[in-house]
């Protein structure tokens, strides 16, 4: 069975096996049913294709059989199947339509056989069969088709429309025409369907159709007429079930399917312009059809341009179809060709191709003039105006009319014009072109009765109640006043006087109901823009003499009517009749503005135009923006303002400020948008009226082009930059405005400069960084327009390209990025500012510096310092008065990023004119606020800078100071103040060092400003701050630094700079000595000089620049700076630099000169300097040696200077030989000795230091003189040793054990010094022991000895008026009754009585303890009298002293044995426990005795 159809495809070949092959072909068809159907499809498509090529004759019979066959599989007849299929379509249609637009068959997943659905691969070979069966009988296909087609099953016709789909579509290369007509013919008869399914499957076969390659001898007009049809033709569900708008709807969906065919259309199809051209032309003009113009004008010009003669088309006669007239062509492509789209490009384009059938006269005009509105198309396509379109085509229409030349074919376009009005929507932008085409077209035409016929009929027939009706009218007669004014204004005059005749009475009530219902207004209205624009399409020549009587005039008339009723005058409230009279006053000042003596011409209704247009804006609401009248009056007032008479300065300045009124306070956009219905219109109408002021600004602009009314101008806008955030935005643009207009009017001349560009870009520009993108857009123009004012053609392009770039960057919302951008500006403006008006700048600029903005104060500081930097080297007049505004302006701002702008303002001034600026900050007073010192600081953060300022300063402080002290005023008395010049200096000095950084150029000044630093701290020392009248309350509430010591401020400024250099701690503290509280206290001042030396050589910064600056000030004749040089050196000398012989030569003559200088301290400093050389250059000073020691002794005279002299002659000593010393030993040593019980501990422990150093010098010829000495200061040496102050006792005993050798001898001395030595020095009892022992060997001395201790008896001192008592009881115990006479007993114990009754107790029982050592060794010879109130037997009872106790030397058999080793020992044994416990108890009481009994206290 499988090899049955390539065995009857192999026969069919042979012509005399033809018949006997197609009769088995039923057969065949019916035994093939066992075997698969796609394959039997495939077998079959394959046999009918060498059919189709052998062309064996087929009976009707079989070759139905053969369509049945095909058909019955994809189109099935069961009922099932069409039941379900038809349920399925109703359901789904939409999706099938998808389906079939994506090339799949409408049947795919609805039709089924039997048993399964055919796949759409099945169904292509079923229906290449048929195809090549309609190849091989045609005639018998046809009536195939026909038969099934007249079955009225919407799903029969459908299914058969999708298939047959297939054949037309296929364009194989041996295809033949017989194939597609039969097939073309079939379906004509479903051309009357209208149901749905038929009418889309029938649109997409003619598709198919129509893109095809050849559709020669097939009936294509009729299938093209069909498709037209759609849009003519209005069809109602038959059962009336579907509402009108799914009818509707239904009906879009066909006529958008029609148009994807015409869309579709293959005007290169053979045969296809033969069947098309010329009746497709019927289509163009008739208005249902406008919606297939884009497709059909595609297809008309392609087909117009593919004829290959070019004989002329004379339309309006065509075989069978009535073509459009010429003068209905042009009306209709025209037209659409108005609207710049792709039907109006086609459009376009179609006019151009029957160029040649329209008109023979117009032939060379249209060849020229169409490519070239062509090529203004293409150009201004993307972007083009539709008003400057119509421009150029009404010109085009005229030319036309002009060069035709024919009235009446004028007139016949301009009735076509007429009667295709209704073709085009209402609001469509091709009607409002049509109107303005109909009036060029009465402006041609010659015919003034035509003409004025046509006029009448509009204006008197017009429905003024419809708004398009009005426009109609204003359009079509304003474009016809162009050829016809005068009759145009007669015609109008006509019909206004019409309107004003007298009426019955009986008419009054319905004239009433006409004003009611608004018609007399809308024809007011209607003639009042009519007249305005008439006036402003009339010829200009021709407009002069009329305007005023014949135009304008009648609109003012045709307002005050407006306003009455009955003769009445009321409130008109109409804001569409003010609209219109503001609108046809613009129109007409425009239109007279427009003409070339407008400036000779006077209009005399001036002043009552602008005062009804000022009325206008004030009425206006301020809360609102609804209509046009604002913007509209606002432009109406910049045309009128240009007319004469001219307007005064007040009128001018009334007009702007009115106008600025109504726009600035109206709420922002976004608010007007929330609140409006329309947010659209509401946007536009702001953008329009902030045109409008800027028309208004420009037009008094380009008359007065003076600064003056730019000023006037910003004076107006200014208020409005603080009121609120819309009303800034508002202000900025405005100024945008004004200063463009100015811009372009003004020429500044050569080698000036605009006076007020400094101020004005100071203003500005800190609103390029304002948190609004539009004022920062604004502000950006402003400056460029301000720069280009300025630079005028100095601009280059690179500048402008910067600010091009800049403002763009103004776009964004980073803050740091718009700073940026804000600076790149101010760079280029800086590179034409002009430097005398910096001043202006900076006041201005400054205040918004401290406006609540913060961006704006931001990027206001960030354009002071960039104009400062770049154009401040040009500012040197300036400077001074530059600077008076930073330092008035500094305290008032508290925001610290905000104050360190102005710092670092100074400091950019600083750079180019430094010192104008330091001259400028010594004007400042004393004492030195915040701001003054934060302005050094920031001098002094540059270090090159800092450097050379510190240069300067060093110079002012070294400045030499004033003679006399200045007065007080308000004091009787004169007052010494310091120099106010260099304290300046010297603080400021302070705060540069204290922000300056590196070290390296301050070791380079170091020495010159050390050295003017410490010169000013001496200058400065028991001064007052310098005071000012002018400042008085304030030093009197500030008492500390009018009455202060300025010499802190010096000190610190020195301190600063030590500091810098060195990191010593000892700089801060010395000791207990602070050096630099020593520096400026005039106490202590050299001490702290002193220190600082010290420091100074240590640390390696004593050079010889130092040495130079401060070697004069020894012979100065200032006090107190001889005192600081003398302070200096006296420490400075023990530097090795200057130990040098050279330098010592210099310096030593100094120091001795000095050491007789009047002033105490400088003579301190000397003998502390002359001491230092002695120990640091003695081999270099040999020859001096006696006269520095000379001067030492010297001192000793001198109770003022004892102490240096005492403690400097123990410095050297030890580094003297008897050759330098001499005869001078015994007058030191015995001066030494007058000081060793000196009132000042100082001078005592100075005193006891050098006794002991001579008492320690080995081998000295006057030993035996320094032994009389110390016998005779025996007592003081063993007193003091019991001094208060802790350094004098010490002292005390050292050189009392120095002093051993020359008080004991032999073995004496020797075990009173191991013993000394070796215990404890806290053992009172010993050391009484010893006392004792030295008086018994001195018995010669005992009376001297006892009177120099009793003079200790009136010291200050409890303690050592103790010891002193405990002493003399020592004395007393070794003296004879014959030693003590009668004169010195009385004396003695009259002191020891007066002791006993002495406040302090301690003092009391020594003084007891001695007396009782009297009464019991003395008893019976001294006389009986009571003893401090107590009876003698009391004083008797009381226990031995110490001295006596038998216990205290139990086991030692005599004197001599005490001093024995084993003596002491001994002794050391017996009294160690007590001995602990007597030196802590007399630790805790240092100034009296314990108050435990007497017998325990000595026992301890």
């Amino acid at each position: 069975m499988k090899a049955q159809w390539p065995m009857l495809g192999a026969l069919v070949r042979c012509r005399a096996k033809q018949d006997e092959v197609i009769r088995k072909i039923p057969q065949v068809l019916r035994d093939s049913k066992i075997l698969d159907s796609f394959l039997i499809a495939k077998r079959l498509n394959n046999f009918l294709g060498v059919c189709e090529e052998y062309k064996p004759p087929i009976p009707k019979k079989i070759s139905q059989a053969v369509c049945d066959f095909v058909f019955k599989q994809v189109v099935p007849r069961s009922t099932s199947g069409q039941q379900k299929i038809m349920e399925r379509f109703k359901h789904q249609r939409f999706t099938a339509e998808r389906q079939i637009q994506e090339g799949e068959s409408f049947l795919c997943h609805l039709s089924s056989s039997e048993h399964r659905e055919l796949c759409m691969d099945h169904r292509n070979v079923l229906m290449e069969a048929f195809a090549h069966l309609v190849g091989c009988c045609p005639v018998d296909a046809l009536d195939f088709l026909q038969a099934q087609m007249k079955e009225d099953s919407e799903y029969i016709r459908v299914g058969f429309l999708v298939h047959l789909k297939m054949i037309i579509g296929n364009d194989g290369p041996c295809e033949s025409r017989n194939k597609k007509q039969p097939i073309v013919e079939a379906v004509k008869c479903l051309l009357d369907d209208h149901r749905e399914g038929v009418r889309k499957a029938l649109l997409r076969f003619i598709k198919e159709l129509l893109c095809s390659q050849n559709v020669e001898g097939c009936p294509v007009w009729e299938m093209v007429v069909y498709i037209f049809s759609q849009f003519t033709v209005h069809i109602s569900h038959p059962l009336g079930k579907d509402p009108a708008v799914k009818q509707k709807e239904k009906e879009e969906r066909i006529q958008e399917l029609c148009i994807d065919v015409l869309e579709n259309l293959n005007t290169s199809a053979e045969g296809m312009s033969k069947a098309l051209w010329p009746r497709l032309l019927f289509f163009v003009v008739p208005a249902p059809y406008t919606p297939t113009l884009t497709p059909l004008c595609r297809c008309l010009k392609e087909m117009a341009l593919g004829r290959e003669d070019d004989a002329t088309l004379f339309l309006g006669s065509c075989k069978g179809v009535g073509l459009p007239s010429a003068h209905g062509l042009v009306a209709r492509l025209l037209v659409l060709a108005s609207n710049p789209n792709q039907r109006g490009s086609w459009a376009l384009q179609l006019l151009h191709a029957l160029h040649s059938n329209i008109h023979t006269a117009i032939t060379k005009l249209w060849a020229k003039q169409i490519p070239f509105l062509w090529d203004f198309f293409l150009i201004e396509s993307t972007e083009i105006r539709s008003q400057e379109w119509e421009k150029q085509l009404l010109q085009f229409l005229r030319r036309t009319l002009e060069t035709i030349d024919d009235n009446t074919w004028t007139q016949n376009l301009s009735r076509e014009l007429e009667s295709q009005m209704e073709s085009y929507a209402q609001q469509s932008p091709e009607r409002r072109f049509l109107y303005k085409s109909l009036g060029i077209a009465l402006t041609c035409c010659e015919d003034p009765a035509f003409v004025q016929s046509r006029m009448k009929h509009l204006i008197e027939n017009a429905n003024y109640m419809e708004r398009l009706e009005r426009e109609k009218i204003i359009q079509i007669l304003s474009f016809s006043a162009v050829g016809h004014l005068d009759l145009t204004l007669a015609t109008l005059q006509e019909f206004g006087a019409g309107m004003g005749l007298k009426i019955k009475m009986s008419s009054i009530i319905s004239r009433y109901k006409d004003y009611q219902q608004g018609r007399r207004g809308h024809i007011h209205q209607t003639l009042m823009l009519t007249y305005g624009k008439v006036a402003l399409q009339a010829p200009k020549e021709l407009l002069l003499p009329r305007v005023e009587a014949g135009i304008m005039k009648n609109v003012l008339c045709y307002y005050r009517k407006s306003c009455q009723v009955l003769g009445v005058s009321i409130e008109n409230k109409d804001s569409n009749l003010k609209l219109a009279f503001v609108e046809s006053t613009t129109d007409i000042c425009q239109a007279i503005c427009e003409t070339r003596d407008f400036q000779n011409f006077i209009l005399t209704c001036k002043k009552e135009l602008l005062d009804i247009l000022l009325d206008f804006i004030k009425e206006e609401p301020l809360d609102s923006l609804n209509t046009a009248l604002r913007p509209q009056a606002i432009t109406a007032l910049a045309f009128l303002s240009k007319l004469k008479p001219c307007l005064a300065v007040e009128e001018i300045r009334s007009l702007l400020d009115q106008s600025i009124k109504s726009l600035f306070p109206l709420p922002s956009l976004e608010q007007l948008k929330e609140t409006a219905e329309d947010a659209l219109k509401i946007e536009s109408l702001y953008s329009c009226s902030m045109d409008a002021l800027g028309k208004l600004v420009a037009s008094i602009i380009e008359d007065h082009p003076t600064p003056e009314l730019m000023v006037e101008m910003f004076q107006l806008i200014d208020p409005w930059f603080t009121v609120s955030d819309c009303s800034r935005e508002r202000a900025l643009q405005a100024s945008s405005q004004t200063l463009a207009a100015f811009q372009e009017n003004f020429q500044l001349p050569d080698g000036e400069n605009f006076q007020q560009f400094g101020s004005l870009v100071a203003f500005l520009a800190p609103y390029t960084c304002d948190g609004s993108i539009r004022c920062r857009q604004w502000a950006a123009q402003c400056i460029s327009c301000l720069l280009h004012i300025q630079a005028q053609s100095k601009v280059t392009a690179e500048e402008e390209e910067e600010m091009l770039a800049a403002c763009h960057e103004l776009k964004g919302d980073v803050p740091s990025a718009l700073f940026e951008a804000s600076c790149r500006m101010a760079k280029v403006v800086s590179m034409h500012f002009p430097p005398d008006q910096a001043l202006e700048f900076i006041e201005v600029i400054l205040e918004d510096l401290v406006s609540g903005n913060e961006m704006c104060a931001i990027s206001a500081g960030r354009w002071l310092l960039t104009i400062l930097w770049d154009s401040g080297d040009a500012m040197g007049a300036q400077v001074s008065e530059i600077l008076d505004i930073f330092y008035s302006r500094l305290p008032t701002i508290k925001q610290e990023d905000l104050r360190q702008v102005l710092v670092e303002a100074v400091s950019a001034v600083s750079y180019f004119h430094l010192d104008t600026v330091i001259e400028s900050l010594f004007r400042r007073r004393l004492p030195m606020d915040s701001e003054t010192g934060e302005l050094w600081r920031s001098l002094g953060k540059d270090p090159s800078q800092a450097l050379l300022i510190l240069c300067k300063l060093a110079a002012r402080v070294a400045e030499p100071s004033s003679l006399e002290a200045p007065f007080s005023p308000g004091s009787n008395e004169s007052m010494e103040f310091a120099d106010e010049g260099p304290l300046k200096a010297t603080c400021a000095i302070y705060e540069v060092l204290s922000v300056l950084q590196t070290e390296e150029g301050i070791q380079e000044l170091f020495p010159e400003l050390f050295c003017t630093l410490l010169q000013q701290v001496s200058k400065t020392l028991e001064k007052k701050m310098p005071f000012h009248e002018g400042r008085r309350r304030l030093f009197l509430r500030e008492q500390h630094l009018s009455e202060g010591n300025p010499c802190r401020l010096s000190v610190a400024s020195l301190k600063a700079l030590v500091l810098k250099l060195i990191s010593d701690p000892s700089l801060a503290e010395f000791g207990e000595v602070n050096i630099w509280t020593s520096l400026g206290d005039p106490r202590t001042h050299q001490e702290g000089v002193s220190l600082l030396a010290r420091n100074l050589f240590q640390n390696r910064l004593l050079d010889h620049k130092i040495i130079e600056n401060a070697l004069p000030w020894m012979t100065s004749e200032s006090e107190k700076l001889r005192l600081t040089g003398t302070a200096f050196f006296s420490e400075a000398i023990r530097d090795p630099m200057l130990g040098e012989k050279v330098r010592l030569k210099s310096i030593l003559p100094l120091l001795v000169k000095r050491a007789g200088d009047q002033h105490l301290g400088t003579r301190q400093m000397a003998i502390k300097g002359l001491a230092n050389v002695l120990l640091v250059a003695a081999d270099k000073v040999k020859q001096q040696k006696k006269t520095i020691v000379a001067i030492f002794l010297g001192t000793l005279y001198d109770a003022n200077v004892v102490l240096e002299g005492l403690r400097a002659l123990a410095l050297v000593f030890p580094h003297l030989n008897r050759q330098d010393v001499g005869f001078m030993f015994k007058d030191i040593s015995t001066k030494t000795t007058t000081y060793l019980s000196d009132v000042d501990a100082e001078i005592r422990e100075a005193s006891f230091h050098l006794f002991g150093i001579l008492a320690s010098l080995p081998k000295f010829r006057y030993r035996t003189f320094f032994a009389e000495q110390a016998r005779k200061s025996l007592v003081p040496l063993l007193i003091h040793q019991w001094d208060p102050d802790p350094k004098v006792s010490e002292a005390c005993r050292a050189a009392f054990l120095r002093s051993v050798p020359f008080l004991a001898k032999g073995k004496l001395r020797a075990h009173m010094e191991e013993m000394y030595t070796a215990s404890s020095l806290g053992l009172p009892n010993l050391r009484m022991h010893i006392c004792k022992q030295l008086v018994n060997s001195h018995a010669e001395m005992r009376r001297e000895l006892l009177k120099k201790t009793k003079a200790y008896f009136q010291s200050r001192w409890e303690e050592i008026q103790i010891r002193a008592l405990e002493l003399s009881g020592v004395i007393l115990e070794c003296m004879l009754l014959t030693e003590l006479d009668e004169t010195l007993r009385l004396l003695l114990l009259a002191s020891l009585e007066k002791l006993a009754e002495a406040s302090s107790h301690g003092v009391q029982e020594a003084a007891s303890e001695v007396i009782a050592c009297l009464l019991n060794k003395w008893g019976g010879d001294l006389p009986r009298r009571k003893v401090a109130g107590r009876s003698r037997s009391s004083i008797t009872q009381k226990s031995a002293p110490i001295w006596l106790q038998p216990s205290a030397i139990t086991g030692v058999a005599s004197v001599q044995e005490l001093f024995e080793p084993s003596g002491v020992t001994k002794v050391l044994a017996t009294h160690e426990r007590r001995a602990r416990f007597g030196q802590q108890q007399q630790e805790k009481r240092p100034h009296h005795p314990s108050k435990a009994n007497d017998s325990q206290h000595y026992v301890d």
